[in-house]
């Protein structure tokens, strides 16, 4: 009896959260698109606080926690706390709350509701372009016409595509056939052909690479020198952070060979070091940095000639994290997901840190990695996960999830 009374506690529990996190997700990414002029302001101040409030309240009125986590929580919501102060960065506690007040959901379920919502919202988006209600913002590079269909930007459409197939493919894992890499595909093409956004091109290659290499390491031997690669893919995150951080830190425009990769990167490592030397490290953050970036209408502005010369925007997920919130929080989050992606390597559950993987490169470049409209990976820290390991027939008809605890070999 306690015990059904538990479950059916459980499944409530998840179903609120689920319902609160699709409300959130819904406010936060049509700001992603030029229905934002449409949405007020103060709509999506509420929706926020609603969320604030009612995640403490999960978290306060049903969650078990030990006094160990219960420190750990505390001590998290208030270095969180001294940031967003800080820095004026708001999304970060909502951001915080629905990553620890995912306990006792299904992180299938969360990924579920993120594709439904966010790709629902980006096909109106789409529509509503194309007919004329919406702006479809574009403009004209040296490789063609880049444009966003309905999002505020190109490089912020491609970012929404790159991370909905990564929640596609992570849902995919139950049971694969190529036939189902054929989304993740086009993808790719829109990504290449209508915005020309090298970082998540590449991005999305490292992504459905290593899910070929993760689900196929097992049926071909040709695959067996890259195992490696997947059992220390968790080391993804801090080596690319690691790497962007400091090339940006020694850059030189008089060193030839950080001279070219700068040009290859469209002046990101400069960009950087300019952010480096201006405003420095703090250990919690610092007032907003002003910045010009080419996003949206201003756009026309800045490739005037004007732009130039004014252009500023830190396009790094970590370079952003450190410079505006601060070693400490760079740090424990860094930490704390490499972490956690030890722990699933551990257990042989190499699917998470491969699509983490992916994802780093993509943060090396854009600013996306905390905000929960691209990256709902973030929720998974604390979020009921299945344990996936790969036993995956000679037809690829068989089921790649065991239930928790289930051994396999992973030699």
């Amino acid at each position: 009896m306690k015990q059904h009374k538990w479950r059916r506690l459980v499944q409530n529990y998840q179903t609120v959260y689920l319902m609160i996190f699709t409300v959130y997700l819904a406010s936060v990414t049509l700001q992603t698109t030029t229905f934002n002029v449409m949405y007020p302001h103060k709509l999506g101040v509420l929706v926020e606080l609603a969320t604030l409030a009612a995640m403490f309240g999960l978290i306060v009125g049903f969650q078990a926690l030990t006094p160990r986590q219960i420190i750990g929580e505390v001590s998290l919501l208030a270095l969180v706390t001294v940031v967003t102060l800080t820095s004026g960065a708001h999304y970060l506690l909502p951001t915080v709350m629905l990553v620890l007040a995912a306990r006792q959901v299904s992180f299938r379920r969360i990924m579920q509701v993120y594709l439904a919502v966010v790709g629902s919202i980006l096909l109106l988006a789409f529509i509503a372009a194309e007919i004329g209600l919406i702006k479809n913002i574009t403009f004209v590079t040296d490789d063609g016409v880049r444009q966003s269909f309905g999002v505020v930007y190109t490089t912020d459409f491609a970012a929404h595509i790159f991370y909905i197939c990564a929640a596609y493919l992570y849902l995919q894992a139950r049971r694969f056939r190529l036939v189902m890499l054929i989304p993740a595909l086009l993808g790719l093409v829109v990504i290449y052909q209508f915005t020309k956004t090298m970082t998540d091109t590449i991005a999305l290659v490292v992504l459905i690479s290593g899910y070929l290499v993760y689900v196929y390491r097992r049926k071909n031997q040709h695959f067996k020198w890259l195992r490696p690669l997947l059992r220390y893919s968790f080391l993804t995150l801090p080596i690319a952070s690691g790497l962007m951080i400091g090339l940006s830190n020694i850059f030189n425009y008089q060193d030839k060979l950080l001279a070219t990769l700068n040009d290859a990167l469209s002046t990101r490592l400069a960009l950087g070091q300019n952010a480096l030397l201006a405003y420095g490290v703090k250990l919690f953050g610092q007032s907003p940095i002003p910045i010009n970036g080419w996003g949206g209408d201003r756009v026309n502005t800045f490739t005037n000639g004007v732009g130039l010369t004014t252009y500023f925007f830190i396009d790094s997920s970590f370079l952003n994290m450190l410079i505006s919130y601060g070693l400490l929080f760079t740090v424990v989050v860094l930490a704390g997901i490499t972490w956690f992606l030890y722990q699933r390597t551990r257990q042989n559950d190499y699917l998470l840190p491969v699509i983490m993987m992916a994802i780093a490169i993509s943060s090396m470049f854009d600013q996306h990695f905390l905000e929960v409209t691209y990256n709902s990976f973030i929720l998974m820290l604390f979020a009921e996960l299945p344990s996936y390991h790969t036993t995956v027939g000679v037809a690829f008809d068989q089921p790649i999830v065991s239930p928790r605890g289930a051994l396999t070999d992973e030699s």
